[in-house]
C-alpha cells in the first residue's frame, strides 16, 4: 500500500547559506606588534598615490583612513597594483586596503585571487577552505576577521 506524502514532507529543509566571513586591515593588530601603521601602509602605496603628497614625508601626518582613501583613489584601478607574483597575504592586504568598504567577504577575496592568478604566466590555485585558514592566521599581517553584528 502506498501513501501520498504531504506537501510539508516533500519540501527540502531550508539550507543555511555557508558562512562567508569578512576580513579587514586592523591597524590595532599592526600596532600591537610594535609596528607603525603608517610605515606599513606607505610601503604599499603606488607611485601615483605618493605623487599626490605635498612633500615626500607628508604620509607621516596622515591617519590610516586618509592613507586608505589615498590608496583607493590612486592605486585601486592600476593594473600593476595587484600582481600574481606577490605573496598571497601581500595581495590580500592590498585588496583590503583599496576596497570601497575596507572589508571583503572571503568569497570575494577568493574570486579576485583566482581571477588574478589564472591570468598569470605561472597560474596558482588556493581552495577557499585553505584561504580561510590562511586569513584566520594573518594577524601578523594586520588582517583580521570582522566581527558579525
Amino acid at each position: 500500500m502506498t501513501t501520498k506524502a504531504s506537501a510539508e514532507d516533500t519540501t527540502a529543509p531550508e539550507e543555511t547559506p555557508p558562512e562567508d566571513p569578512r576580513y579587514t586591515v586592523e591597524p590595532a593588530l599592526i600596532e600591537s606588534q610594535g609596528r607603525s601603521v603608517a610605515v606599513v601602509v606607505v610601503d604599499r602605496l603606488c607611485d601615483a598615490a605618493l605623487a599626490k603628497l605635498k612633500t615626500p614625508d607628508a604620509w607621516r601626518t596622515l591617519s590610516f583612513l586618509q592613507m586608505r582613501r589615498l590608496a583607493r583613489e590612486s592605486c585601486a584601478k592600476r593594473d600593476d597594483y595587484l600582481s600574481a607574483s606577490q605573496p598571497v597575504l601581500e595581495t590580500i592586504f592590498r585588496m583590503l586596503l583599496v576596497s570601497p568598504s575596507g572589508t571583503m567577504a572571503l568569497g570575494d577575496i577568493h574570486e579576485t585571487l583566482v581571477r588574478l592568478w589564472t591570468t598569470s604566466p605561472s597560474p596558482r590555485h588556493i581552495g577557499i577552505d585553505a584561504l580561510r585558514r590562511v586569513l584566520d592566521h594573518a594577524g601578523h599581517f594586520g588582517i583580521g576577521e570582522v566581527e558579525s553584528k
